[in-house]
């Protein structure tokens, strides 16, 4: 888990350990080839439908900076499996190795490590996190944040029993909006389809019914406190299945090479190509804003 306090708006550390479902191209329709450069397109893409950048100047996105935000930030380390004290430390030791050269030149992107602070906790059940982490969590309510955000990607559909908990306290304890990367259910999947899907889901380990409609989605945003109004559901899986599914197919082949078979390259590549083909399932950007700030 991770928290960042920033009075001068939204900036971006480029993740050397990339997310696994990527925009596989630009605004302009240009290829994305690498996963450095998909990964950082995804979220430029989350925080410009939260609209948290302003664009000052062409292909270039700036940062707002008349507001204090505050982002709560849930990743795949929050969910169940993850939860090791080393992935923790490894967290902590990249973030210092990407800051460490900004802060030489005097902090030139305005973050120091001061502004981020690492957890491990378990984001589907904030009533399990400890006392230490709870008052950190709770200090991002502090009205001097005029905007406050949780920000998931690609990890809501792995929380177990659902995503309401971390809904529910977003909205109601840090009144935070939501950013979100996330799977949604098509509503005319068949009968047939949605079961390979909800199986599919078991397989990886995620609860049974994890994946949900846009409307179903949506009804679990207003229930949790999120402005009916305020809710926006962005389909992206032109930009995302098709190439992914390629590029492990890329890497399954380069593999090979060394003798090296990776069975979970080839199926989660065919899953996807499934995804891309039926669109059974589609990659979407979520966004959801508490009645408060809507």
């Amino acid at each position: 888990m991770t928290w960042r306090k920033r009075g001068r708006g939204l900036h971006t550390v480029k993740p050397r350990r990339p997310n696994h479902r990527i925009p596989c191209r630009t605004e302009d329709d240009r290829r994305i080839d690498h996963f450095d450069v998909a990964t950082r397109a995804l979220l430029e893409k989350i925080v410009h439908a939260a609209g948290l950048v302003l664009e000052n100047q062409p292909g270039k996105a700036a940062s707002k900076t008349k507001h204090s935000v505050a982002v709560l930030e849930a990743t795949i380390s929050l969910c169940r499996a993850y939860l090791e004290c080393g992935q923790l430390q490894a967290a902590q030791e990249r973030l210092g190795g990407a800051l460490a050269p900004e802060e030489e030149r005097g902090s030139a992107i305005g973050l120091s490590k001061d502004a981020f602070k690492f957890f491990r906790a378990d984001a589907a059940k904030p009533e399990s996190w400890s006392s230490v982490v709870h008052a950190s969590v709770d200090s991002l309510a502090d009205e001097a944040f005029s905007e406050r955000w949780l920000m998931a990607q690609d990890c809501l559909y792995h929380l177990s029993p659902s995503r309401k908990s971390i809904f529910k306290f977003a909205a109601k304890t840090l009144d935070a909006n939501v950013m979100a990367f996330d799977l949604i259910l098509n509503e005319n999947a068949s009968m047939w389809q949605t079961m390979a899907v909800r199986l599919l889901g078991f397989v990886l380990s995620c609860p049974l019914y994890t994946f949900l409609t846009a409307e179903q989605y949506r009804n679990q945003l207003i229930e949790c406190g999120y402005d009916q109004a305020q809710i926006e559901i962005r389909d992206i899986s032109d930009h995302v299945f098709d190439g992914l599914s390629g590029h492990l197919r890329k890497q399954e082949v380069a593999l090979s090479r060394y003798g090296i078979s990776l069975a979970g390259y080839s199926l989660t590549g065919r899953v996807f190509a499934w995804f891309d083909r039926t669109r059974v399932v589609g990659a979407a950007i979520v966004i959801g804003r508490t009645k408060r700030m809507a």
